[in-house]
């Protein structure tokens, strides 16, 4: 039998179907502007169209607030 001869691991590859969290954008489903990703807890982000978008636990929450105040 030969000898194994140790060697260094090659460095490990990760594949992912999604890019990681920190590049994600949040993109307004009805005027398409990107904004960053929110992160749980923070504010919400609010579009200039009216919507506004939190990351509750996770998921984001989508609600509508007039921004003319009508």
């Amino acid at each position: 039998m030969s000898k194994h001869h140790a060697s260094p691991s090659p460095p490990a590859k990760t594949y992912a179907a999604r890019p990681p969290v920190g590049s994600q954008k949040l993109t307004c489903s009805r005027c398409a502007r990107e904004y960053p990703y929110p992160k749980p807890g923070a504010p919400a982000i609010r579009c200039e169209c009216g919507w506004r978008y939190e990351n509750r636990d996770g998921l984001i929450a989508e609600e509508f607030r007039s921004r003319l105040g009508i």
